[in-house]
C-alpha cells in the first residue's frame, strides 16, 4: 500500500491542523483558569481596591474644602474594609453566575441541594471540630510566632452597629459566597479539567487558608486550611453546597450565639471579637 504525494500533504496538513487545535485548547483552557482563580480570590482583591478608593475620597473631599487632613480612624478603615468585602464578594458572585451560565457550569458552581440526614450530621461534626479546634490552634500559632501572626479585628456586639456589621459579613455573606466561590466555582472547575478529589481538597483548602492571610494575619491563615479541609470535604463527600455552607454558617455565627450566655455568667466579658 502506497500513498501519493497528495495523501501525504493532507496528512501533514492534517496533523499540523490538531496540533493548532491542541495548543489553542491548551491556551484557552490556560487563561480562563487564571480566570477562575482571579474570581475566587477577587473578593479581597476589591475589598482592598475599594477600601483604598474610600480613604482617598474622604481625604480628597476635606483637601478640597480646605480642611486639615485627618485619615480615618482604625476602626473606620476597619468597618470600610469590611463593607467594602461585603460589596466585592456579592459583584463576584453576580459576574460568576453569568460566566458559568455561558460556559455551561451553572449547576456545578451553585449546586445547592436539599439537606439529608447525614449531610446534616457530617455538616454538624464538622462545625464542632472545626469550632473546638480553630480558638486554640490559633492561639498557639500566634504564641509561637510571637505575637505577629494575627491581625487584630475587633468588633463590639454590645451595640446594634457592631453585631449588624457581624450578621451582615460573617453571617449572610461570607458563608453564601465562599461556598459559592471555593466549593462551587473552583470545584466545578478542577472537575472539568478532570482533577481527582483529593488534589482537589489539598489544593482547594490551601487556596482557601491563603486568601485570608491579609484580613486575618498567618495564624488565621494556617487554621483556615485545616476548615477549608473540613469544608471541601463535605462537598465533595456529598456533591452539594448545602452542608458545608451550614458548617460555615455556624462556625461564624457561634461568637454572637454564644454571646449572650457568656454575658449573663460574665459580665465583665468586653463582647468583643478579637
Amino acid at each position: 500500500m502506497t500513498f501519493s504525494e497528495a495523501d501525504r500533504s493532507r496528512a501533514v496538513i492534517g496533523a499540523g491542523e490538531s496540533r493548532a487545535v491542541l495548543a489553542a485548547g491548551f491556551a484557552g483552557g490556560w487563561r480562563e483558569g487564571v480566570l477562575v482563580l482571579a474570581m475566587v480570590l477577587a473578593p479581597v482583591a476589591l475589598a482592598v481596591i475599594l477600601t483604598s478608593a474610600g480613604v482617598l475620597a474622604v481625604t480628597g473631599w476635606q483637601a478640597a474644602r480646605g480642611m486639615p487632613i485627618q485619615l480615618p480612624t482604625r476602626a473606620n478603615i476597619q468597618l470600610m474594609g469590611m463593607l467594602a468585602y461585603v460589596i466585592g464578594s456579592w459583584a463576584d458572585v453576580a459576574a460568576v453566575w453569568l460566566w458559568s451560565e455561558r460556559r455551561g457550569l451553572r449547576r456545578d458552581v451553585f449546586v445547592f441541594r436539599g439537606l439529608t440526614f447525614p449531610a446534616a450530621a457530617a455538616a454538624a461534626v464538622g462545625f464542632l471540630i472545626a469550632t473546638y479546634a480553630a480558638l486554640p490552634l490559633t492561639h498557639w500559632l500566634s504564641h509561637t510566632l510571637g505575637g505577629r501572626g494575627s491581625a487584630q479585628t475587633r468588633i463590639d456586639f454590645h451595640g446594634a452597629h457592631g453585631s449588624a456589621t457581624f450578621v451582615l459579613l460573617f453571617v449572610i455573606t461570607s458563608p453564601v459566597c465562599e461556598e459559592i466561590l471555593y466549593r462551587g466555582l473552583l470545584v466545578g472547575w478542577l472537575r472539568r479539567l478532570g482533577w481527582r478529589d483529593p488534589a482537589i481538597l489539598l489544593s482547594g483548602s490551601l487556596i482557601f487558608g491563603a486568601n485570608h492571610f491579609i484580613p486575618l494575619g498567618l495564624s488565621w491563615s494556617i487554621v483556615m486550611v485545616g476548615f477549608g479541609a473540613i469544608l471541601f470535604a463535605l462537598r465533595l463527600r456529598f456533591n452539594s453546597l448545602t452542608p458545608a455552607w451550614l458548617a460555615h454558617l455556624f462556625f461564624n455565627a457561634h461568637p454572637l450565639l454564644i454571646l449572650p450566655l457568656i454575658d449573663r455568667f460574665a459580665p465583665m466579658h468586653p463582647g468583643t471579637l478579637s
